[in-house]
């Protein structure tokens, strides 16, 4: 052998020893490959855990015989929860209206403090009022016979409205649930259509891929897809959607990996959880329970053959086949679905028949969660702050269950826009009259309703929160609280209606004056406040000193510093309107402070509780001293700065309330109570110019539209024990005569407080003479 075929031969082994490195390289980086992408399908699966939206619940609906709750009322909240009206009620999430009867039965709701199971039930009106709840077993729902509804049910309690959601950072929201919760026909109608060999391949399936194509040229449209249901998984979970051939073998290598180490049942219920199914905004509706919710309304275990079919087969192309813009095409490709059913046996001819000619029946467009009620939810955001961090409440599916009353604040935005317009003066540079309303439960500090603005659902600046005002004549309750407090006055104290001129701590001359100019001289203390008399505030205040209105202030509720200037007898402070309600929500729960929350409770997403926002209460205040406070705010309404809407609200009465302006008209205020709710307005210019308006001719009025329309139930406060009633003068005198006595009125007391100078003058001037001398007077 020549030095030359020696030297070819060397070449050969020295190319074949390169070539096999070279093979053992490229397997062993293969293999290395495979592994890795083993180790990370095992591994990310295994942990799958997607960010979950909070969602946030308005205070549930109560069905209970006397509840305020009109048939129509009830009527809209059911269809809210996606009730449907039927003509028989057969299951849950159905209703029937006979007249001022209803029937329903409810889906059971899991609360933060139990579980609530679905009843039947039937329910009788009364005007706006429920006249009874009575009940059925759930069994008994299919007898019609009024028969059956034999039981007196205390309390039914429905599900909460979702108003709100704290999204992901990834935009996505789905309502994970396990297979077992997810109806067959679903299971039937997803793997007819997208993966008919599911049960038999490994994760890739080359026959399901020729008969999806032979299928599609026959029917000259897409109805069956070649990837697999492992395939469309590994997609979504793993991949980008780049369409190359290095991704679709990355795709099969992965679809093989899952079906190694997971169940089908497993990789199922992920794929039920994970499609995406519609956009909602900015918000991808994610799985299949999402999707019912957000195209029918209604919980996936309602919905019908038909309605399940077209969810199966939005995945093909979820905005393509999106039943509220294109509804042909969703119906044809619901069809196809149901067709596909058919053929393999999971459905009979006649409910092939019967599906493929049901009438399509969307929900309407939902609203955009996060833009329904902004400026409650405001306050909702910064109750959570205090203990949740921003990324727990975007990530981890918690419940939030709030006090929003949505009854109340419809009712409200119903009327705020409308009655703040009927009351606005004209404006030289067209800037609105702006508003800011609170309406919490008179009794456990809950914000019922909250609104920023004049125009319902606005978003920006949040006045209720946010615009911090001088509340003006708003703060005379607490100095003569404070008045009543000390023992040393009572409602026929006498008190000087005349000028005074004082000198303030800076040196700075201060002549307050009443809001007409007039003076009335010698005043009962009850008088001085249902007239908000100025003049008589500041003498009394200057009485009791102001450090003891502070002292008053802060145990009603005002949490932050009040200089002690003497203004702050007139209303030199600022409040935004919550800090208002607080205040006054003490006076209207007798005494008793509960700080204000719109927070009731946080769960996890399985109903867990975290945390409850409870009941809170402290006795603040004297409850005989606050009653006899009430007895002046409710004079209010009869003959004080409120007795012009008296007429509006005769059915009401007697209510508690204040009026309060600012100085140049730039602050008009009113805050007043019933027995259930408690509610304060604020109106003005965000620019701090006049608004033209007193309490009375501006806020009055529109707190009295807004409760008028929630038909706020009338004061039942009971006297304390130590209350007696004793007639006075009717005409306040330090050192009233004879003469005085013969015009009297009745006034409550504190036991033994009754003024010694009208006791003798009283008894120096007997009843029997008083009646006399009226006779006597009545004759001339």
């Amino acid at each position: 052998m020549t030095d030359q075929d020696v030297t070819r031969v060397n070449s050969r082994l020295s190319w074949r020893r390169r070539s096999g490195w070279a093979l053992g390289l490229s397997l062993a980086i293969v293999l290395v490959w495979l592994v890795w992408i083993d180790y990370q399908v095992r591994r990310d699966f295994a942990a799958l855990q997607w960010a979950l939206p909070a969602r946030i619940y308005a205070r549930p609906a109560e069905l209970y015989t006397g509840a305020h709750l009109s048939a129509t009322e009830l009527t809209d909240y059911l269809q809210r929860l996606g009730y449907r009206q039927v003509d028989a009620v057969a299951g849950p999430g159905e209703y029937q209206t006979q007249g001022q009867t209803l029937r329903l039965q409810t889906r059971g709701f899991q609360f933060w403090d139990g579980s609530e199971p679905g009843v039947y039930a039937q329910v009788a009106f009364n005007g706006s009022r429920i006249g009874s709840v009575r009940a059925a077993p759930v069994a008994d729902a299919g007898d019609r016979l009024d028969s059956a509804f034999d039981g007196e049910l205390p309390l039914v309690r429905l599900e909460p409205v979702e108003i709100a959601q704290i999204n992901p950072d990834t935009g996505e929201d789905r309502l994970p649930v396990t297979l077992a919760q997810v109806p067959e026909s679903l299971v039937h109608a997803i793997i007819a259509v997208e993966d008919q060999r599911f049960y038999q391949h490994w994760g890739i399936d080359p026959k399901g891929i020729l008969r999806a194509l032979w299928v599609n040229l026959r029917r000259g449209e897409v109805a069956q897809g070649g990837s697999t249901l492992t395939q469309q998984l590994v997609k979504n979970l793993y991949l980008t959607q780049d369409r190359t051939l290095a991704r679709k073998i990355e795709e099969a290598v992965m679809a093989l990996a899952l079906e190694l180490h997971f169940s089908k049942d497993e990789i199922l219920a992920a794929y039920l959880n994970e499609v995406f199914l519609g956009q909602d905004g900015n918000r991808a509706i994610h799985g299949f329970t999402l999707a019912a919710q957000f195209y029918f309304a209604r919980p996936l275990a309602e919905l019908s053959l038909a309605e399940l079919a077209l969810l199966a087969g939005l995945p093909r192309g979820a905005s393509f086949y999106n039943p509220r813009r294109n509804t042909e095409r969703a119906l044809s490709r619901r069809n196809t679905v149901l067709l596909s059913m058919f053929d393999q046996g999971y459905i009979s001819e006649a409910e092939y028949d019967t599906a493929r000619l049901a009438e399509l029946r969307t929900s309407t467009q939902p609203a955009r969660r996060n833009r329904a009620y902004p400026a409650f939810m405001d306050l909702v955001r910064l109750d959570l702050a205090r203990d949740y961090d921003a990324q727990a409440l975007r990530s981890e599916g918690l419940r939030i269950f709030t006090t929003l009353d949505l009854r109340v604040q419809e009712a409200m935005d119903a009327v705020l826009e409308q009655a703040v317009a009927a009351v606005e003066m004209p404006s030289d540079n067209g800037a609105p009259l702006q508003a800011a309303m609170v309406i919490t439960d008179s009794n456990a500090g809950e914000v019922r309703a909250l609104a920023g603005s004049r125009r319902p659902g606005a978003v920006g600046f949040n006045r209720a929160l946010d615009a911090m005002r001088p509340i003006g004549s708003l703060v005379k309750p607490a100095v003569y609280l404070a008045a009543l407090e000390s023992g040393n006055y009572s409602l026929a104290s006498v008190l000087s209606d005349r000028p005074v001129e004082l000198m303030t701590d800076d040196g700075q001359r201060w002549a307050p004056r009443n809001y007409d100019d007039q003076m009335f001289g010698d005043v009962y203390l009850h008088e001085a406040l249902e007239r908000s008399l100025n003049l008589a505030t500041v003498d009394l205040g200057i009485k009791i000193g102001v450090d003891t209105v502070v002292d008053m202030l802060t145990k009603l509720g005002h949490s932050r510093p009040i200089p002690e200037y003497l203004s702050l007898l007139l209303g030199a402070v600022d409040m935004a309107p919550l800090e208002v309600a607080r205040f006054y929500q003490t006076l209207a729960s007798n005494g008793f402070h509960s700080p204000l929350r719109s927070v009731e409770a946080v769960t996890t997403g399985q109903g867990a509780r975290l945390q409850r926002y409870g009941f809170e209460t402290e006795q603040v205040a004297d409850a005989t001293s606050v009653f006899l406070l009430e007895q002046a705010l409710q004079n209010v309404f009869e003959r004080g700065t409120a007795r012009m809407v008296a007429g509006s609200l005769a059915d009401n009465l007697p209510l508690a309330g204040k009026t309060g302006t600012t100085n140049d008209f730039r602050d008009s205020w009113f805050a007043g109570y019933g027995d259930d709710l408690t509610g304060v307005v604020w109106l003005g210019h965000d620019d701090n110019r006049s608004t033209g308006l007193t309490g009375s001719t501006g806020a009055l009025r529109v707190w009295t539209a807004v409760m008028k329309q929630l038909d706020i139930q009338p004061r039942q406060t009971r006297a304390p024990e130590d209350v007696v009633w004793g007639e006075v003068p009717a005409q306040a005198a330090v050192l009233p005569t004879a003469e005085d006595c013969r015009d009297t009125r009745l006034l409550p007391f504190r036991a033994g407080e009754l003024p010694v100078a009208v006791t003798e003058c009283l008894s120096n001037n007997s009843l029997l003479e008083r009646v006399f001398d009226q006779i006597r007077s009545l004759n001339q």
